[in-house]
Parts: structure tokens; sequence; C-alpha cells
């Protein structure tokens, strides 16, 4: 009897032993001094938060950086664009640690206690703590990334009641952007087509760009495009096919042709948006309206009105825009500067 139990014991581990083995390994979660970052890591927040300095070669990093108010921190930046060097005299002081890829030994001269950094370069994030700097990871591809992002980093860094703030501003802009939609019949809704940096090359629709198209009241003709939030090369003939209404191009990256020749093109004359003179670049060309950010309020704001000037003017956008810029920065900007114009 005892051998028949301890057979019963040894089977009874063994069975636990094989399903816990087989169990998916459990998600990881932050304590209360710690954040999870856009990679899924665990970051222990620094003793000093509020004192914690900051190095960057992802531009996109800069957004966010900006909209909590950390930009006396930075002490080296890849920033792409003059805007924010005038926006923000502290980023026009700091020096770089590389453009893209991070010149290490820069980096630890420099010695910032964070490096922020895009989530899907483990290479250089394993490299850098090597050297011993911690790297906080973050991902900004759509909305969800955005309002977290702001959120880890606003812990992070000790600015939550900023972070918060930021979060209830967009919230609250969007919900005015749903009033203004739910009003627009459903039979006066206008396709629409989001195009990348080429001819042909869309937003996927599941970018940010393809649902502030949508959340503007448009419908996004690129359906089943979804490519792990990418830009996708589905050639002029399918946007031919596609015939929107609205085209709005980025612009988050160059483009390498003009909207004004494509217009005068006779392959694109039968496209609706080129006859009715609906195809529209996203401002503005300092500063982008469609990167993953906070501008993307005014990016929608933007695209809602060049869609249902009657239900959004041009007079609310430019309200709406000066409101933005006093809100991010304490000042605003004039249209020439940013290099875009509200009445074409």
């Amino acid at each position: 009897m005892k051998k028949f139990i301890s057979l019963l014991l040894i089977l009874a581990m063994a069975l636990s032993l094989a399903a816990c083995g087989s169990s998916e390994p459990a998600e990881p979660t932050a304590g209360e001094n710690q954040v999870l970052d856009g990679a899924g890591r665990v970051l222990d927040i620094p003793a000093q938060p509020e004192k914690a300095t900051i190095a960057s070669v992802y531009a996109v990093s800069v957004p966010f950086i900006e909209a909590l108010g950390l930009g006396d921190r930075v002490l080296a930046i890849n920033v792409k664009s003059n805007f924010w060097k005038e926006a923000d005299p502290a980023l026009a002081e700091a020096g770089s640690v590389g453009r893209g890829a991070v010149d290490l030994e820069a980096l630890a001269a420099f010695g910032p206690s964070v490096l922020i950094h895009r989530s899907n370069d483990m290479e250089t994030i394993e490299a850098v703590q090597r050297i011993n700097i911690p790297v906080l990871c973050i991902t900004v591809e759509d909305m969800a990334d955005i309002t977290d992002t702001l959120t880890m980093m606003g812990r992070y860094f000790g600015a939550e009641e900023r972070a918060a703030e930021v979060i209830a501003w967009m919230d609250g802009k969007f919900r005015m952007i749903d009033e203004i939609v739910a009003q627009i019949p459903e039979a006066d809704r206008k396709t629409v087509l989001v195009m990348g940096g080429e001819a042909g090359r869309i937003a996927a629709d599941d970018m940010l760009q393809a649902w502030m198209a949508e959340k503007a009241g448009g419908i996004y003709v690129a359906e089943n495009t979804a490519d792990n939030r990418n830009w996708v090369n589905v050639g002029v003939e399918q946007v031919f096919t596609w015939n929107p209404q609205f085209i709005f191009a980025t612009s988050s990256t160059p483009l390498d042709y003009s909207i004004e020749e494509l217009m005068e093109a006779d392959a694109w004359s039968a496209v609706e948006a080129v006859k009715e003179n609906h195809f529209h670049q996203i401002p503005a060309k300092l500063d982008s309206w469609d990167i993953p950010g906070v501008s993307c309020v005014i990016g929608t704001m933007y695209m809602l009105h060049k869609m249902y000037p009657d239900y959004f003017s041009q007079e609310q956008l430019e309200q709406e825009v000066a409101e933005y810029y006093e809100f991010m920065f304490g000042r605003t900007f004039d249209a020439d500067y940013l290099g875009y114009d509200l009445s074409q």
C-alpha cells in the first residue's frame, strides 16, 4: 500500500511539473516604484525622478519630452526639425550622442540618467545597458501607445500631473471631434486615404494616420491592409481602384513626389480626390501634425476641416491650432514660419 501511495504522489508531482512547464510565462508587472516600458520591460524609477537626465537618438521621443516639460533635463538629443530648438532653447543647447545609431563613447561621456530609445532595437538596448546606463523604451504607433507612453514617462520622470493634464486635454479635444462628426449624416461621409513618402505607399489601416482619418469622419478605403502598423506599398493602380474622395499626404517624412505634379498628371486625372482638388499634405513643414504625439489632435482637426468645412470651419481650426501651441509651449507660432496655409 505504501508503494502504491508513493507511486501516486510521484505521478501527481510529475503531472504538476508538466503543467507548469507547458504554461505561458507570466506577463511582467511593475511594482510601486517601477514602470513597464514600451518593450514590456520593468524598470526601477530613479530615486529622484524629478532630477533624472535624458539622452536619446530617437527623434520621436522629442514630442513626448516636450509635452511633459522635460526639455531642461535633456543632455543630448537627435532633433530632426529646427522647430523644436526654436520652441525650446534647452534642446538647442543639448549635445548629441548620434542620429538614429547610438555613439556609445559619447553617451558614456554625457552620463545621462537614462537613454530613451525605440523598443525594437534590442542590440542597442543591450549595448547601452553594458555601460550601466538604463534604457527606457517607447512604442508610439497608435493612440493607446501615445497615452501609455505619456503615463509611463510621467511616472518615470516625476511628471505625473503634467502627463495627466496632457492626456485629459487630448481626450477633451477628441470628444469634441466625436460630437462634430456625429452631426454628419452617414450618406455624406467622405472616402479617404493617407499616402506616405512615395506615390502608392499608404498608411495601413492599423496605423495612427488611418485612425486619424476615421476619427475625422472619413471612411478609410484601405481596408484589410494591416501590417504591424507600417506604411504599405500597394501601388498607384490600387489607389486608382480605391478612388478616394480625399487623399492626405503625410508630413512625417519627406515626399518623393509633388502633389502639384500628380494633380496635373493624366494618369491621376480620374481619381476623385484629384478631380475635386481634394489632395492635401497634412501640415506642417516644420512641425508635423501626423507624427505620434499630441500634435495628432490638430492633424485630425485639419482632416475634419478639409473633409467637412461646413461642420468645422477654417476659423475654428485656426483657434484650435493657436490653443495647441499655447498649451504645449506657452506661445504661438506664425503659419508662415511653420510652413502651412489653411486657406489652400
